[in-house]
């Protein structure tokens, strides 16, 4: 019966899948090439075949590799986190802690949330990836994320996660436009206005096209764009209107550089959620982060504290 192979040895396996490399591989080891082409010797025996082809400047996982690497740095991964908790456990939260966020709160949460992170718990590290709630809520879903922070629609809530808060969605258009002079502006509004609005897999879309039909209005979508940035600066440019959460836009709204009216009757408000991935149990340190992202949110959003 074959031993079954170590921690290490996956390691290794990882480390030379990343570098494509044997000498680069020895020298972050500090050990002979010839020693860590041995261990992948052994690797590859024990496993009962080739994991890597051999190329000219190195070497690359091969079809089976291939399909062994994320299960493989899925289990390495989750080893590191147990450890880690442990060590949480007895002193405090330590080790890395992956938050995705949807874009249009990032500038608003993502500074104080590192702040108070790094005063009460300095071995935690974060990985912050913003993005749009589609995307952040397929990654959590797949295990890429520990904790997710993004929109659902007020309508179709799931119940999973926390809702945190609720974010009114806005008509952004340029410094002097008279449309989004207004305070306010009915959704009907939006008729025939040239958009710029986030490409699939958007929820978003299937949302604004259930109240077009409902509204008996037509949505001119001239431009996907998934940058929240890049949207506002063709918005400035002039031409094209966005439809953005609130957040999104308050700085540049205070500041004069672009306008904005809520959109009502009916409002595109949309729910604001918290949640942690079930793919795995959540560590130490993902459950400290989460509590520090929800007092955050709620600090924007007071109403829903």
């Amino acid at each position: 019966m074959k031993s079954p192979l170590s921690v290490d040895q996956w390691q290794l396996f990882l480390q030379i899948a990343e570098r494509g490399s044997l000498t680069e591989t020895a020298a972050a080891r500090d050990v002979a090439q010839s020693a860590i082409s041995r261990q992948l010797g052994a690797i590859e025996r024990a496993c009962g075949g080739k994991l890597f082809e051999r190329t000219p400047r190195g070497v690359r996982l091969n079809e089976v590799g291939q399909s062994l690497y994320p299960r493989v740095q899925a289990w390495v991964q989750q080893g590191q986190a147990l450890t880690e908790d442990a060590t949480g456990q007895l002193r405090e939260p330590a080790g890395l802690v992956r938050l995705g966020i949807i874009e249009s709160l990032a500038d608003e949460v993502c500074a104080p949330v590192l702040a108070e992170t790094r005063k009460k718990f300095p071995e935690i590290r974060l990985h912050l990836v913003p993005g749009m709630s589609g995307r952040i809520s397929e990654s959590l879903e797949r295990g890429a994320l520990d904790i997710a922070l993004f929109s659902e629609n007020t309508r179709g809530r799931s119940g999973r996660g926390d809702a945190v808060g609720r974010m009114p969605h806005v008509l952004v258009g340029p410094p002097g436009d008279r449309l989004t002079a207004k305070k306010e502006l009915p959704f009907e509004a939006l008729h025939d206005l040239p958009l710029v609005v986030p490409g699939q897999p958007y929820a978003f879309h299937s949302v604004l096209e259930h109240w077009a039909r409902r509204s008996g209005i037509r949505l001119n979508v001239q431009l996907e764009c998934d940058a929240l940035h890049l949207q506002k600066r063709l918005v400035v440019a002039g031409g094209l209107y966005a439809i953005m959460g609130l957040t999104a836009v308050r700085s540049e709204v205070a500041t004069g550089q672009l306008q904005a009216a809520r959109i009502v009757r009916p409002s595109l408000d949309r729910n604001i959620v918290l949640r942690v991935s079930t793919q795995t149990v959540p560590s130490q340190a993902t459950l400290a982060v989460r509590d520090i992202v929800r007092r955050q949110v709620r600090k924007v959003f007071p109403s829903h504290a």
